[in-house]
């Protein structure tokens, strides 16, 4: 039986425990391998200060490390299509943006040129009533002129009336 010493941790960065044992793990796992380990799981017999002893254990070790970056491989693997994936979705929305960004200046300056255009109808409008209403005070004040003329006549008029 294989014993990798898989204990889960909630870390983000390697350290030793209590225990003198070496933990390694990314995104919030982590796996803890017992570097003191001497001894294999394969049968236990084996005397730990023996060369065969440290060589299963050397072993044992060289395996949990190699699952252990087949582990983060994949992981680094996973996140890089995830950044894949959102640079796609960022990519889309900067594009949904830009476009609906563009199509509300199209539409704005429609706008401000149907404005301008009803701006200047208007103004053309008050200019004709200005100058109707200039030419209808002309003509007001010629007649006001023309009434008081004819008001200092009758004045003399009935002035120089001789008394009969």
């Amino acid at each position: 039986m294989y014993n990798s010493g898989g204990i889960l941790k909630g870390s983000k960065q390697g350290n030793f425990d209590a225990d003198g044992n070496a933990t390694y793990g990314q995104q919030g796992f982590q796996s803890k391998t017992s570097f003191n380990q001497t001894q294999g799981s394969m049968g236990g017999g084996a005397n730990p200060a023996s060369l065969k002893g440290k060589l299963m254990s050397l072993e044992e070790m060289i395996k949990t490390v190699s699952d252990e970056m087949n582990f983060h491989k994949k992981e680094v693997q996973v996140l890089k299509s995830e950044k894949d994936t959102l640079e796609s979705v960022l990519s889309m929305k900067t594009q949904d943006v830009k476009k609906t960004l563009t199509n509300e200046l199209m539409r704005i300056d429609e706008e401000m040129k149907r404005h301008f255009q009803h701006q200047k109808a208007e103004n053309a409008r008050l200019q004709q009533q200005i100058t109707a209403l200039k030419g209808e005070k002309t003509a007001l004040q010629q007649q006001l002129l023309g009434l008081q003329r004819r008001i200092s006549e009758l004045e003399m008029q009935v002035g120089n009336e001789e008394p009969n």
